[in-house]
């Protein structure tokens, strides 16, 4: 087997399994902090997030990407790196610890002054990784990343439940994620078997800087227009609000996030070793993308369809007010969770400015479609604003995608005709069995959230195993890649193949 194939497979395996554990215990952990906090500890700490995120992204001006994208790559031009990863941390730091005053002003609450300054270490925490996380990623050694998050995830939920039962408030979620970037950083550093030989050499990195600074101006607009929403809606509206919206967008990037991220946190090295080979990329991405649709897009119809059980029965009476914001995330979800590998391979062929002129454009209408949605139509009209902006920028990143990609719109629609037809039949099914339900007066909130969960996940498998199969030809594939033995894969569903061919 082809050994890039393999390291892909492997990796995809090791993250999945560490990141899904991680997860799953993190959602768990969202839950039971939903009934020890308030939706103004969230608000608070989502304000913060999106102030110390955004700055944070001038850390290392993207130069992992570019130690990632580089074919060949020196000691003398990774001392450089580290240097300048270093003193441009130090001097955020600085800057954010003497600006955070004027922004706890701003948002009138003086707690964020000290929040702000205590997070913001993790800059310095964060530079120091830059190269060793680079030369992990670059070398494809998936297994230790998936181990280092798995226990990141683990410090951090534990931190934060204790610090939140004992009364920390936003405390809770500040120490349990700068506990949790110093875990990282250290594993990284021992893992990673490289050390600076000296300091200095900036001179060196000049031509990453080159590429990083087009790729950090990317992710500035990126982050820019994805978080855009809480400043806006801390500002227009109030905390609260913010609070119960933070709360249906953790919900609603669960699974995407969870899966989108791992997926790309392997296409990264993996589009960049295939840059001359446009032709192999582009069926590296439809594989990668039908992967990720296949498993995300009926956890996030799903998530949508039991929305108004889901937030009751999981959090309480007090998120009411996030199940329709839920709804919509979710829908969003479904193109959000797919086209970041659009954008990584433009990176990773080294046509990062692409990328760029996407982020701008997006920078500008989904924050606009924000604004105005909140104040003429308050959470709800974020949440719709959102679901009809968003997909509409995305048509110029299908068309460029077009022009300097090996990309047809037909056969990348066609690596998603099979998830989207079995969430349609799923959809059905759930809403089939929901008026049923509360027709014959089975209509408690935990029933049907069950009933519900059951129906649509057994509908979906039916339909792979009996109606349309070639996702479930794809996951024989995948799984006879792996080393499963052919005597496992001759059981059910997989069975069902050999009976169609």
């Amino acid at each position: 087997m082809d050994q890039l194939k393999n390291k892909t497979l492997q990796g995809l395996m090791y993250l999945g399994v560490g990141k899904g554990a991680g997860k799953l215990i993190s959602f768990v952990n969202t839950l039971l902090l939903a009934r020890l906090l308030t939706p103004e500890d969230y608000g608070l700490m989502a304000i913060v997030m999106v102030i110390v995120g955004f700055i944070g992204f001038f850390n290392e001006i993207g130069l992992g990407s570019a130690i990632k994208q580089r074919l060949d790559i020196d000691q003398t031009q990774l001392n450089g790196c580290f240097t300048l990863a270093l003193l441009i941390s130090s001097a955020l730091y600085g800057a954010l610890y003497f600006a955070s005053p004027a922004i706890a002003s701003y948002y009138e609450h003086e707690v964020l002054t000290d929040v702000l300054r205590f997070i913001a270490l993790t800059f310095i925490i964060g530079a120091v990784a830059t190269v060793p996380d680079a030369l992990i990623a670059r070398e494809m050694r998936f297994k230790i990343y998936a181990g280092i998050e798995f226990v990141m995830i683990l410090m951090q939920c534990a931190i934060t439940l204790v610090l939140a039962w004992l009364g920390y408030q936003v405390w809770a979620l500040a120490w349990g994620f700068v506990a949790s970037q110093l875990f990282k950083t250290i594993c990284i550093l021992y893992f990673s078997n490289w050390r600076p030989s000296r300091f200095g050499n900036i001179g060196a990195a000049t031509d990453l800087m080159k590429f990083g600074a087009t790729v950090t101006y990317s992710r500035l607009t990126w982050y820019f227009y994805n978080n855009a929403k809480t400043l806006i809606i801390g500002k227009v509206l109030n905390p609260q609000q913010l609070g119960v919206y933070s709360m249906a967008a953790t919900l609603a990037a669960l699974p995407t996030s969870h899966i989108t991220s791992m997926v790309i946190q392997i296409a990264s090295p993996l589009f960049s070793k295939m840059q001359q080979d446009l032709t192999r990329l582009d069926n590296a991405l439809r594989r990668l993308t039908s992967g990720i649709a296949l498993i995300g897009f009926p956890v996030m119809a799903g998530m949508a369809l039991t929305a108004s059980e889901l937030v009751p029965v999981l959090l309480g009476p007090n998120w009411l007010e996030a199940i329709f914001p839920l709804q919509i995330l979710c829908i969003l979800g479904l193109f959000k969770s797919v086209d970041p590998l659009i954008t990584q391979a433009f990176i990773s062929i080294g046509k990062a400015n692409i990328t760029a002129r996407y982020t701008s454009l997006c920078a500008v209408v989904i924050p606009i479609s924000v604004y105005f949605g909140a104040v003429y139509g308050g959470l709800v009209g974020v949440a719709i604003g959102l679901v009809i902006s968003y997909p509409l920028s995305s048509i110029y990143l299908f068309y460029a995608a077009r022009i300097h990609l090996d990309f047809s719109m037909r056969r990348y629609l066609k690596a998603l005709q099979t998830p989207v037809e079995a969430c349609i039949w799923m959809a059905v099914l759930v809403l089939s069995f929901h008026y049923g339900s509360v027709h014959f007066g089975f209509d408690h909130l935990l029933w049907l959230l069950l009933g519900k969960t059951f129906v649509g996940l057994l509908g979906y498998l039916l339909f792979l195993v009996y109606i349309r199969q070639s996702g479930l030809r794809d996951c024989y594939e995948v799984l006879q890649e792996l080393g499963v033995s052919k005597q496992k894969l001759q059981r059910w569903p997989f069975n069902r193949l050999k009976e169609q061919q």
